[in-house]
């Protein structure tokens, strides 16, 4: 291994910089630099970490060699060791690459050094997926993060053909920083307009299944159970949850704000849905639900149409939407229609899902990226368009990308249900 120093420079709060380059194992042709270390100014525990990876993981032409990247560091006499899979989503790929390190708190990264490794890795190194593994017992190793496949729909697949993605793991998909088309010119309404985000954003693959959701709260409220061949219960959305049982903390009778962070819980087993998916990854993440634009920015997948796909058509829209003609008035299982440009699938058709704000904006293209709309109203928003009993031609007004509604945060139905978000920071 050569290490070396390069300097310093003053970027906020930052640092002695190091660069290491290694050969390690079945890959000796790689070689990783880390470039920089900044610590973000102000002092906080976000550490940006820029590396170069030459003769790095090609998936397409070699899908069998997955590689991941290992950070060291040594803070006050102290080892700290950086999983690129399970820490950071650290790419392996050829070029360079920041990702960010959340140090324990009070830790202090001034002067540190910083050196990396490549090692073989059962899937490829990136961070467009974020895999949460329900049954683990580790909370450090509980979520790990993955790279595309050599393209969108091999990696739609991986996901979608393996029903343990929808059962004992969980998986959201990367949406990247970006302007993206929001609102609605339905009808020559004339309210198209557009969003800059500032940070990228996790929005999960699937909405949450009734078997997700009873493994990690122990109970299923859904309405939709009976069961139809192609249909398996277990793999339906869950319905029949309201907006305070998922977000209000045991115990709370007040309003509880869509502006309100979900507090942590300490203990196994404990709190609504959201507390107990925070503990299981170790309260690592503020997982929660989306507002109506992030989740219309997750519908459309860059789309800038009337509809996420090229339009309405009623052998078109059958491939994308659940619908009562599928299954008999009920809800389908999730990933049996086509997914959208990001592999979603079922953002339409299949269930309305919960959303941080009331309904007191006058639409989504008002409303804050990632600051619920806030007024004291009683109401809170869905989006997803039409649910499973609405699908004809005649109804494709349904469908659309940015339609919205709104109930009752205590109201529940087998209408309505909900995807999981996860906002970097």
């Amino acid at each position: 291994m050569d290490i070396r120093k390069i300097g310093s420079i003053h970027r906020g709060g930052l640092c002695a910089l190091i660069a290491s380059a290694m050969a390690f194992g079945a890959f000796p042709d790689t070689t990783i630099t880390v470039e920089s270390v900044v610590q973000r100014w102000p002092w906080n525990n976000k550490v940006d970490i820029t590396y170069l990876v030459d003769g790095g993981q090609d998936v397409a032409a070699q899908p069998a060699k997955y590689r991941k990247i290992v950070f060291t560091t040594v803070i006050d006499g102290k080892t700290y060791t950086i999983d690129g899979v399970h820490d950071v989503g650290a790419s392996a790929n050829t070029g360079r690459h920041t990702v960010t390190w959340t140090a324990p708190a009070g830790v202090k990264c001034a002067n540190c050094t910083m050196s990396a490794a490549v090692y073989s890795a059962d899937a490829p190194s990136g961070d467009d997926y974020m895999v949460i593994d329900l049954d683990s017992t580790n909370s450090a190793t509980s979520v790990s993060f993955e790279g595309l496949l050599a393209t969108q729909a091999d990696s739609n697949s991986r996901y979608n053909s393996d029903d343990s993605y929808k059962t004992n793991r969980m998986v959201l998909r990367k949406i990247p920083v970006g302007t993206y088309t929001v609102g609605d010119n339905y009808s020559g309404s004339g309210a198209m307009g557009t969003k800059t985000t500032d940070r990228p954003f996790y929005a999960g693959v699937f909405p949450v299944t009734q078997y997700q959701y009873e493994k990690i709260v122990g109970s299923n409220p859904s309405g939709c159970k009976t069961q139809k061949t192609g249909n398996t219960v277990n793999l339906r959305p869950v319905e029949n949850v309201s907006w305070y049982t998922l977000r209000r903390p045991e115990g709370n009778t007040d309003d509880f704000a869509p502006t309100t962070a979900i507090p942590q819980v300490a203990e196994a087993n404990t709190g609504n849905f959201f507390q107990r998916l925070m503990y299981i990854t170790g309260n690592r993440f503020s997982f929660d639900l989306p507002t109506e634009v992030m989740a219309e920015i997750a519908i459309r997948a860059g789309n800038a149409g009337t509809f996420y796909w090229s339009g309405w058509d009623d052998t078109d829209a059958s491939h994308y939407v659940i619908s009562n003609n599928d299954f008999g008035n009920m809800t389908g299982a999730v990933g049996l229609k086509k997914p959208n440009a990001w592999g979603l699938y079922d953002v339409c058709g299949n269930v309305y899902e919960w959303c941080l704000d009331d309904d007191s904006a006058s639409y989504a293209k008002n409303a804050g990226t990632f600051i619920p709309a806030w007024n004291s109203s009683t109401k809170r928003r869905h989006r997803g368009g039409a649910s499973w009993d609405a699908y004809s031609s005649s109804q494709s007004g349904n469908f659309r990308a940015g339609i919205r509604g709104s109930a009752a945060p205590s109201g529940s139905d087998s209408h309505r249900g909900f995807r999981v978000f996860w906002i970097v920071d």
